[in-house]
């Protein structure tokens, strides 16, 4: 099996789709034992020296090595730095150290431009050694030290991509560590809590096309997902339907340019009868809300924005089924709903099937992982909503401080820039 049977320009030859002949996004070739014993000493050994090449020699996280955490969260949530003077040292430290790349740098580094490689690769290692670290992702980003020197995302889309990331590295198999496909059950299994999973793979699809008013577990029965890292994109034209099928081979989810209308993130899922190509592609759409208006109460309109015809470009005659998230991160009340379908068949058959779900609040209701990692998520989502940090400065450099003193700074501070928050002016508008 080879790659060299790679896609063209529309996608129509495709690349082979068969979930146990890849390794790191590579075909394994051969089926004796022994060949495969090879290939899976050579595959720990490329994966041991791809820990050093991030990690700036070692192979596990130590306590307290900050910089090191940080390029293994950059590396599999395509971090973004800021652009003042702390964020930009950082940045060159990573590329220096942790295989960071650089775009471009203006002369004595005014301006430097920096992003994470997407290496599906590095991205397994970095998953590897988060995985054996004593906290989990969401964790080392919420408590990190340069967490100021970090873009949130003002959408909630880290939080969400924290979110995905923790349910896809929960439903891979114990059993077979080695497989790095999931299927769409397994995840949305992974993802949701046990009764909201019972009740999506028995239901109906919210709009189906002719012949495709079936259960979602029949629906998605033969339909998996690859990816361990995350790529931005920059541009809304190549999350169209000729492009998805290149970001399986990436091991990649998308989270979208910012302003893009309808959808945040899309996660790309595969039908396995056949070669990986646009016409064995469909996806996995997600809108992100960190606002409170957004409840337990379904709004249907977010439904309707995630329409893959004005996403996609074009759809074909027999469109492959899809499946739309809402995550209303913000919202007081916590659980998962479902749209109604329905009461009665529509007159005119759907031009796609969808099935719709609606994720509200930061909760173990919502979602399964969250676990013990609840005030993680909560101090990242708030944060996303803060274009900085200057009313909350730890101010550890100036040990000479008393706290009453920084508690006193921080007030002030507050009162230079009235009524731009909930708090903070109480002290001049009585």
């Amino acid at each position: 099996m080879h790659l060299s049977n790679t896609s063209d320009v529309d996608g129509s030859k495709g690349v082979p789709s068969n979930p146990e002949s890849h390794m790191f996004g590579l075909p394994i070739v051969g089926g004796t034992g022994g060949l495969l014993l090879w290939h899976t000493v050579v595959e720990d050994k490329t994966l041991r020296f791809a820990k050093q090449k991030l990690l700036d020699g070692r192979s596990t996280l130590l306590i307290g090595e900050h910089s090191s955490s940080l390029a293994c969260l950059a590396t599999r949530f395509a971090l973004e730095f800021n652009e003042d003077a702390d964020s930009r040292d950082l940045s060159c430290k990573q590329v220096e150290r942790h295989m960071r790349l650089c775009l471009a740098a203006t002369t004595g580094f005014r301006k430097l431009v920096t992003c994470s490689a997407s290496e599906p690769l590095l991205a397994e290692a970095a998953f590897e050694i988060l995985h054996h670290s004593d906290a989990s992702s969401v964790h080392h980003l919420a408590n990190h030290a340069n967490l100021y020197c970090v873009d949130r995302g003002r959408r909630g889309e880290l939080v969400a991509a924290l979110i995905i990331m923790q349910a896809r590295d929960a439903a891979l198999p114990t059993t077979l560590h080695r497989r790095r496909w999931v299927t769409v059950a397994e995840f949305m299994q992974s993802l949701l809590p046990v009764s909201a999973y019972d009740t999506l793979i028995n239901s109906l699809p919210t709009l189906w096309h002719v012949g495709e008013d079936i259960p979602f577990g029949q629906t998605f029965e033969n339909y998996r997902l690859w990816f361990n890292h995350v790529i931005k994109v920059e541009d809304s034209k190549v999350i169209r339907a000729e492009f998805l099928w290149k970001y399986i081979t990436r091991g990649a989810m998308i989270v979208c340019k910012d302003n893009q209308l309808g959808v945040d993130i899309i996660l790309p899922i595969c039908f396995m009868d056949g070669n990986l190509s646009r016409h064995t592609v469909s996806a996995i759409y997600i809108q992100v809300k960190n606002a409170e208006d957004y409840k337990l109460k379904v709004d249907k309109t977010l439904f309707d924005a995630m329409n893959p015809q004005h996403l996609l470009g074009t759809l074909s005659n027999h469109p492959r089924p899809i499946i739309r998230i809402v995550f209303a991160l913000a919202s007081p009340e916590a659980g998962v709903s479902f749209p109604l379908p329905p009461e009665r068949p529509p007159h005119h058959p759907a031009m796609f099937t969808t099935f719709d779900v609606w994720c509200a609040g930061l909760s173990t209701k919502t979602f399964q992982q969250i676990g013990s990692d609840l005030e993680s998520y909560r101090t990242l989502l708030d944060r996303s909503l803060k274009p900085h940090d200057v009313f909350e400065l730890k101010e550890a450099d100036y040990r000479h401080l008393s706290n009453e003193t920084k508690v006193e700074r921080e007030n002030l501070r507050r009162n230079m820039a009235p009524l731009i928050m909930f708090s903070g002016h109480d002290g001049i508008h009585q």
